[in-house]
């Protein structure tokens, strides 16, 4: 992968950090949990009209609102704020705030959030939203809400349609699905890029290295974000500044008995220890589900077949990959 440019966000928490004076806003509103290709066309919108002499502004929460309103032991997460900043850092964004979402946030009424927070606190001259936004107590504002008050108060509303892909639209929720069936090679197409997990390696029971395939067993860094469907993926491991090709298995470890979920990466044209290391699993595609096989032998020949699938899948990945 080509060099990234860095960048530079400034990021602010609460709405008592937000900078007074200064130029209007361009106000890009959502969650904007994974920030996929819809998100990044209200994104864009708002960088774009910033350019005329505002400052774009993206408003997020933490943590995600469906951990508070409907909490679930199932992970929500597609992407951790920690992820989340640096995406918005290269898409041009100015300025993001990050708001703590808790249940008191959560009633806010509609005319407060307009009012007090889009129009005095963060100075709006231009607002970006999804067409189906929703905020304030109990969802009570609508995007043809914001729409209404933005002409009432002269504020640019632009409502950006959904993008689609494959006819039906692109949503966190649908990327969700995805991953939850193991279709990470859909979640990439409406995310624009692979999904990720980081985390830090940690030694394992060395199973792998018994059978001829030694892995880095990686141990999340959030317990909150999704992980997708048991079984074995083509991946991209980016560790110690480097990326090599790899393939992953998420599961039990069923030949061997194991109770506990692990994610464990076999990294081609690799040889060394990586305990300790902080490491980026990207997921290319699946290879096959997770299941039992009747000896170690036996799992070892579907593991040098796996890695044939894998050295295919990853054949037409980025340049730069080691594999």
């Amino acid at each position: 992968m080509p060099a990234q440019r860095e960048v530079w966000l400034l990021t602010v928490h609460g709405l008592d950090e937000f900078p007074e004076g200064g130029p209007g806003s361009a106000l890009a509103l959502g969650t904007f949990d994974g920030l996929h290709l819809g998100h990044q066309t209200v994104i864009g919108e708002a960088v774009a009209r910033a350019r005329g002499g505002l400052r774009s502004v993206v408003v997020t929460f933490e943590p995600h609102p469906l951990e508070v309103l409907r909490p679930s032991p199932e992970p929500v997460l597609l992407t951790t704020l920690d992820e989340r900043l640096p995406l918005l850092a290269r898409l041009g964004v100015d300025l993001t705030v990050v708001l703590r979402f808790d249940l008191a946030f959560s009633q806010t009424p509609a005319e407060v959030w307009l009012n007090e927070v889009l129009g005095r606190r963060f100075g709006a001259r231009a607002v970006y939203a999804g067409s189906s936004y929703t905020f304030g107590h109990r969802r009570e504002g609508t995007a043809a809400r914001v729409a209404e008050w933005g002409r009432a108060r002269g504020v640019e509303v632009h409502l950006v349609p959904a993008v689609l892909v494959r006819g039906e639209p692109v949503s966190s929720s649908r990327i969700r699905s995805a991953l939850r069936e193991g279709l990470v090679d859909e979640a990439a197409q409406l995310l624009g890029r692979d999904y990720g997990v980081s985390g830090q390696v940690v030694p394992g029971q060395g199973r792998g290295r018994t059978l001829g395939y030694p892995t880095a067993n990686l141990h999340p860094a959030s317990p909150r974000k999704i992980l997708p469907a048991r079984g074995v993926y083509a991946t991209i491991a980016a560790v110690r500044g480097r990326r090599y090709g790899g393939a992953t298995n998420i599961g039990f470890r069923p030949t061997f008995g194991g109770t506990q979920l692990s994610v464990e990466t076999f990294l081609l044209e690799f040889d060394g220890d990586l305990a300790g290391e902080e490491m980026r699993v990207e997921f290319v595609g699946r290879i096959r589900a997770e299941r039992a096989f009747p000896t170690p032998e036996a799992l070892a020949r579907q593991i040098g077949d796996d890695l044939t699938r894998v050295r295919e899948l990853l054949a037409g990945a980025q340049p730069g990959i080691i594999r």
